[in-house]
């Protein structure tokens, strides 16, 4: 393209410099925040600024020549013209429009959301040309979106909190296999029952969601649903918490109901109960066997119709034995038990609770991802899962704040290191099974000899180098292939 170092206003170019593109706009070449776009009297470009590269994805080669109507659509359908075309309607009118939102879209079927203002461009009172300067707001409409999915959310939680203190039902526990089928239908017989029920179940299971279910397909639904995580608060505070306080029972105390009394004629959630202190779960135990309890610093005793779900992230038994839980506070909770498997048992889960997380996120993150790919999805049923159903969705949360707006599914790259790693080790660990023949120290002897051979072959019998990969000496290394009997 050749410019010219003339500084004279557009308006005053003659048509002859217009068609040879040399346009006084050397100047604002390198400007990439904004995009200018210049056609001549048929609508054909002549100008085509690097901001503009950068927002449509086209390349001043590939539209210099080019009429508007090839370049761009409004839909896949419909071509532009002069009445949805600020370029061809400028040159129409001889009107500047300003400060107009335009949505479009480019070669790939990209769509283009600008604030546009285009200008005609006169000689002796011929129009000879258009101008038009825009900036991209995708990334702004994508935030303000954001921001809006994010208080309807808040709004919506906070009038599903409103209503009895929940906001899960049997039908938000995601998945299909059979082990979680027969949970839930264990869970809706046991409900109704005024009995107390433990919730035995790993860290991130979703005992919570399950006692919310539990307590919205009882009959007691209408009454209050109170939560409380015991390993979350000191001993001395969640006894006021969970008993209520009088005015005068200590320095600052006030008469105050407890949680026993807010959940009346309704049910109580004691999480974590395997955290709370021996001396709680006595007068916790005392509170269960004669349904009243006293406020601190009072001699009154209130009776409370409460019913009480309470949940342990260990094995209680174990708990027990290590003087954790005091073993007639379990008997007494444990009337009805309901074990929530792992995630690492119902694997089959996770391509629900993957399409799941992602329809969520894309209205939280305004983004449009389609699904996930079977490569990335491997990844995450060979993954153990130590932290459940919590941790899978920290994990979505992770890939879906990496993938980009263009992205259409989450692929292997999008996932957190820690997964990806673990399926190189398992790669590493498959590729021995089948030394493993039952005799412990051969097996092992078999594997450290693979793993060194191959470290060395990768080195290109640099044996300092291989040495430094296996995180050893080289004399060390000297010194196990001499014991495994390995070659040079």
């Amino acid at each position: 393209m050749n410019e010219t170092n003339d500084d004279s206003c557009v308006l005053n170019l003659n048509f002859n410099n217009i068609h040879k593109n040399e346009l006084p706009l050397k100047s604002i070449e390198v400007i990439e925040d904004f995009c200018i776009h210049v056609v001549d009297k048929e609508g054909r470009t002549i100008y085509y600024s690097k901001g503009c590269e950068n927002v449509e994805g086209y390349r001043k080669k590939d539209v210099f020549g080019k009429h508007i109507s090839e370049l761009y659509r409004i839909d896949e359908c419909t071509k532009l013209d002069t009445n949805n075309s600020m370029h061809l309607k400028v040159l129409k009118t001889g009107k500047a429009i300003k400060e107009k939102h335009m949505n479009y879209m480019v070669s790939g079927n990209k769509h283009i959301d600008i604030i546009n203002s285009t200008y005609p461009i006169y000689f002796k009172n011929e129009i000879i040309g258009a101008i038009s300067v825009f900036k991209d707001i995708s990334e702004l409409k994508q935030l303000s979106r954001s921001i809006v999915n994010l208080q309807n959310e808040l709004i919506n939680q906070k009038k599903l909190d409103n209503k009895n203190g929940t906001h899960y039902y049997f039908e938000d526990i995601i998945g299909s296999s059979d082990i979680l089928t027969q949970t839930i239908e264990t869970a809706k017989k046991i409900c109704e029952s005024h009995y107390p029920k433990l919730l035995i179940g790993e860290t991130g299971t979703g005992k919570e969601l399950f006692a919310q279910s539990m307590h919205n397909h009882s009959s007691v639904s209408d009454g209050p649903f109170v939560a409380v995580n015991c390993g979350a608060i000191p001993e001395q505070l969640l006894e006021s918490i969970l008993f209520g306080t009088t005015k005068g029972a200590f320095t600052g105390a006030t008469d105050r109901p407890g949680l026993f009394e807010e959940a009346q004629n309704g049910t109580l959630f004691l999480d974590e109960i395997n955290s709370m202190g021996l001396s709680l779960q006595t007068k916790l135990l005392r509170a269960l066997e004669t349904k009243k309890i006293r406020r601190i610093g009072s001699n009154k005793e209130l009776l409370v119709n409460t019913r009480i779900i309470s949940a342990a992230n260990i094995n209680p038994i174990e708990a027990i034995k290590k003087n954790k839980l005091r073993s007639d506070l379990y008997y007494r909770l444990a009337v009805l038990t309901l074990e929530i498997p792992p995630l690492r048992l119902r694997l089959d889960d996770i391509d629900e609770l993957v399409t799941n997380f992602i329809e969520v996120n894309n209205k939280i993150m305004a983004k449009n991802i389609k699904g996930i790919s079977n490569k990335a999805l491997e990844l995450l049923k060979n993954f153990n899962w130590p932290g459940n159903v919590r941790q899978l969705r920290h994990a979505m949360d992770y890939a879906m704040s990496i993938a980009d707006s263009k992205d259409i599914f989450i692929e292997p790259n999008h996932l957190p290191q820690y997964i990806i790693e673990n399926s190189k080790s398992k790669k590493i660990f498959n590729t021995y099974d089948k030394y493993q023949t039952g005799n412990l120290k051969r097996t092992l002897k078999e594997i450290e000899k693979k793993i060194i051979t191959r470290e060395i072959e990768n080195s290109n019998n640099n044996y300092s180098q291989a040495a430094r990969k296996l995180g050893i000496s080289r004399q060390h290394l000297q010194y196990r292939l001499k014991i495994l009997k390995i070659k040079k």
